[in-house]
């Protein structure tokens, strides 16, 4: 949802005649890499793995998100009212109701009611828009959606999100992978 937009624009319009497949990684994802039926996997800097060959893509803070008109009113959260409220989770294995606000809380010995866990970031806006759940993901996601949803700084310190591109070894000197990847990191840098 973040990278996706300007990377999709320049990979088109310098190589009109490729094809791209964005897919939602599975729980096989470093293996289908291995096996080349990936190139390159964007994700998280802990889902590193240390036979990848990998670059930094960019950090980011969090920001939390509610729909406009949302009960609470929309001025700055404390930690008591965000503990209170509903929380949408996306949970990238699909089904996890924890994450990293819940460490985050959990150091300061409180905690959340995570009402929904879904599995993709596309759903969020969606549901945040229709729900009185809160949901806090990465600024440069939610800015996207600032037209339709009210953010805010969560009411706790949360160490950036840190994502990264990890690719095969084997692809490194690849002319075309080298290309591939410099439209992921410009669009990175965008």
């Amino acid at each position: 949802m973040t990278l996706a937009p300007g990377f999709v624009a320049r990979f088109t319009a310098t190589a009109a005649r490729a094809r791209l497949a964005l897919v939602h990684p599975t729980r096989d994802v470093v293996d289908r890499l291995e096996r080349g039926e990936i190139d390159i996997l964007v994700t998280g800097a802990d889902g590193a793995h240390g036979d990848l060959m990998q670059r930094p893509l960019f950090e980011d803070s969090f920001l939390s998100a509610q729909r406009k008109g949302h009960p609470r009113g929309n001025g700055a959260l404390d930690l008591d009212r965000f503990c209170a409220l509903d929380h949408l989770l996306i949970s990238a294995d699909g089904g996890g109701f924890s994450g990293l606000v819940d460490d985050a809380l959990a150091a300061l010995g409180r905690s959340r009611r995570v009402a929904v866990s879904i599995q993709t970031y596309a759903l969020a806006p969606v549901i945040l828009a229709h729900s009185d759940c809160i949901c806090t993901l990465p600024r440069r996601f939610l800015m996207r959606f600032s037209h339709e949803l009210d953010l805010t700084p969560p009411p706790l310190d949360l160490p950036p999100a840190r994502i990264v591109a990890l690719w095969h070894p084997r692809n490194q000197e690849d002319g075309g992978h080298a290309w591939l990847r410099e439209c992921l990191y410009h669009a990175a840098a965008a």
